[in-house]
Parts: C-alpha cells; sequence; structure tokens
C-alpha cells in the first residue's frame, strides 16, 4: 500500500507522538508498505511566527531548525514544508495544503496524527474529495487545564466545528487507550470507527543496548551517585517542579543524588533554573536539553529511578522506554498512566508530590524491592512492541482499503 502519514512535526522533532510516527514509518516500510510523511519544518514553538489574542500578540522565531524540505529517511520519503504562522496548534502551512490537494489522490491510506491541527483537517478534506479512506489517531485530545482565555474559547469553537467535522469524515479513529474512547465521544466522533493501538516502542534497542560510560560521565554522573531520571518537554503541566522542591530533602537523606531532566525547552527552564537555584540544589540538578537516543537508552539504563510527575498525557511513551531499560517508574496517578503502571505490581502510582518524595526515599533505600517491580514490569513492556504494533495498524488498514 501507498500510505500518507500528515503530521504538525516529525523526527527529528522530540516528543512521544512524534516517536511513535517515525516508528510506524520505518517498520511499516520494512513490511514492503511505501510510506511517505508530510509535515514541517518546524523542531517546536520556538522557529514559528507565533499570534495571540492577549499580549504578546505576537512573537517571533527565536532559532531556525534549518531542516531539509525533503530527505530520504532509512527506508521512506518525508516531506517538509513552512509554518508560516501558529496560534496555539492551530498552523497555517499554505504549501503543505497546496501538495495534499494535488497528491492526495496518488495514496491508498491517509493517516493524520492530532486533533487540534490544521494538517489534519486538510488532509481530512482531500481524503474526503478524492474518496480515499481517512484515518486520525488524536494524540492531543487531552489538553492543560490551565489554558488562557483565548486558547479556551477557540477549543470550544472548535470542538463545535473543525473538531466535529474531522471526526465526522474520518474512516477509522485510532485510541491510544480505552479512555480515548470517550474522549472521542464526548467530541461526537462515532464509537463503532474506534480502534485502540497504543504507541508502542523498539524493544529490542533497549534490551540489548551496550552500555558506554563516556555518555555517563558527560553529564557529571559518578560511580557512586544515584539517578533520578525524567523525560520529556520542560513544561509546567509536567511537574518537574515537584521533584525540584523535594531534592533539598533528598538530599538531605542521600548526598549523592543527580536529578538529570531531558528534554526541550518549552518555555518553563528558566523557572525551574531560578527554583533550584533558591533551594541550593543547582549543582545537583542537571538539564541536557534534546540527546540523541543512544544517549537517552544509556541514561535510562543508567537511572536508578525514573520520576514523572505529569499532570497530564495522551500516552506517556517515556513511560514504557523506562520499563524496557530497567528502570523504576514512580508517577502520579492519572488516567493515561494508570494504563500503563499497575501500582507496585511494574510502576509505582503516587497522588502528590508528599507521596512523591516518600515512594522515592523509600525505593532508594530498598532496593530488593525496587527490582522486583523492576523485573515484573519488564515481562509486562513486552505488550508494546513496535513488530505487534504494526501487525495491528496493518489490519486496520486492510479492513478499509
Amino acid at each position: 500500500m501507498k500510505i500518507l502519514f500528515v503530521q504538525n512535526r516529525f523526527y527529528p522533532a522530540i516528543g512521544g507522538a512524534e516517536r511513535h510516527t517515525y516508528l510506524l514509518s520505518k517498520y511499516l516500510a520494512k513490511k514492503g508498505h511505501e510510506v511517505t510523511v508530510y509535515t514541517t519544518t518546524s523542531l517546536s514553538k520556538d522557529d514559528v511566527l507565533s499570534i495571540a489574542l492577549s499580549p504578546p500578540f505576537f512573537v517571533k522565531p527565536k532559532i531556525n531548525a534549518n531542516l531539509p524540505k525533503e530527505e530520504f529517511i532509512e527506508i521512506f520519503t518525508v516531506k517538509r514544508f513552512d509554518m508560516r504562522l501558529r496560534f496555539w496548534s492551530f498552523n497555517w502551512i499554505p504549501e503543505m495544503f497546496k501538495k495534499l490537494k494535488a497528491t492526495a489522490h496518488e495514496f491508498d491510506i491517509i493517516h493524520a496524527h492530532g486533533y487540534h491541527i490544521s494538517s489534519s483537517l486538510a488532509g481530512c478534506y482531500y481524503a474526503k474529495k478524492c474518496k480515499k479512506p481517512f484515518i486520525l489517531t488524536a494524540h492531543d485530545l487531552i489538553i492543560p487545564d490551565d489554558l488562557p482565555t483565548d486558547a479556551k474559547l477557540f477549543k470550544k469553537i472548535y470542538d463545535k466545528t473543525f473538531g466535529r467535522y474531522l471526526l465526522k469524515n474520518s474512516t477509522r479513529l485510532i485510541a491510544l487507550t480505552e479512555d480515548q474512547i470517550q474522549q472521542y465521544a464526548e467530541r461526537g466522533g462515532d464509537v463503532s470507527k474506534i480502534r485502540i493501538i497504543p504507541n508502542g516502542i523498539e524493544l529490542d534497542k533497549y534490551r540489548n543496548a551496550k552500555t558506554n560510560p563516556d555518555i555517563i560521565a558527560k553529564y557529571g554522573i559518578d560511580d557512586v551517585d544515584k539517578v533520578l531520571l525524567f523525560v520529556g518537554r520542560i513544561d509546567k503541566y509536567k511537574g518537574i517542579q515537584d521533584v525540584i522542591e523535594a531534592m533539598p530533602v533528598i538530599l538531605s537523606k542521600h548526598h549523592n543524588i543527580k536529578f538529570i531532566v531531558v528534554g526541550g525547552d518549552y518555555g518553563y527552564k528558566s523557572e525551574l533554573k531560578k527554583l533550584s537555584e533558591k533551594l541550593n540544589v543547582d549543582k545537583s540538578v542537571v538539564f541536557t536539553g534534546n540527546i540523541s537516543k543512544e544517549e537517552l537508552i544509556e541514561l535510562y539504563k543508567r537511572a536508578d529511578i525514573f520520576v514523572f510527575p505529569s499532570k497530564m498525557e495522551g500516552f506517556g511513551i517515556v513511560l514504557l522506554e523506562a520499563i524496557a531499560s530497567g528502570t523504576l517508574c514512580i508517577a502520579y496517578s492519572i488516567p493515561s498512566v494508570r494504563k500503563i503502571i499497575k501500582d507496585n505490581e511494574n510502576g509505582v502510582l503516587v497522588k502528590n508530590k508528599n507521596e512523591l518524595l516518600d515512594k522515592i526515599l523509600y525505593y532508594l533505600d530498598n532496593v530488593e524491592e525496587k527490582k522486583k517491580i523492576e523485573t515484573n514490569a519488564f515481562k509486562y513492556v513486552e505488550n508494546y512492541d513496535i513488530k505487534s504494533i504494526i501487525t495491528k495498524l496493518v489490519m486496520i488498514y486492510e479492513e478499509i482499503y
């Protein structure tokens, strides 16, 4: 089959949805399908002209991503188009829209990723015009509660207009978890169209990864250090501040603690740095920025505990990556996380930052109990191997093609 993925941002952009689509593209192509990705030249909100209905009304790009307009990655094709303007997650990408109009008829399946995204709307519209099957995976159905007033208003209007059009005209809707079935339904999605396919990981890469001491040393981690690790966007809702606030107490009991924060800055890094300096723990908190996959796997394996204090997630693929690396996960008990973590079986769930601190201290001291959970979790993660995910996805493609 000739498959077109349409996505706002794509590899090397960092994020669960971006990683998932990259793996889908790679493994579908390995199975003999012809895969093309239409995406943008953007890696983050910092390289796009942004507008808002409240001051500052215009935010100019801070950086230039400098991504090629077209490239062949491994065994599939990626075509990138300039994002001219951004209003929250709704983007103006005129060259992509023109390309979809001209080429949608050439593909057997058009599969878009993202609900609050104009590229998905355009993909849906042109798939319908060409009478091609259209699939939507809405990674972004859940959004932060603390949105500004203009964004909340836009979301309400979007759900009742463009969002309803998108769901109504999708041939299939892919949910990452069972919770998303209800989220689709609340927005007008037809439940009979929904299929559940979670995000996946390349399990072999985590299990068979070779250690490289130079990578660990690069981030100032000594052999005697205990390591807490977070991976994800540096944003307020991710809860990184809760771990930093706990660091003085943790350091009072374990002097050799390092808290490693991996991920790109989404406007909150400066606040976190100020907080760590205020609490006098800045020497024990390391911000790595975006790093290579090899380095990330090395840090997963070296970490003593993976902490995930996020208040909102669509899925939480980093939990799977940590589990596959044999590392205990301690996370906030939110709906999407509870679909991955079973408390005291393959990880630990906590309700608030006080419990988070208590459990971190407990498992730093009780290594044998920690190892038992890590062993159970290692078996569990096999359900999310990308190879089995691809098999399920191809079955859906064949069902509608």
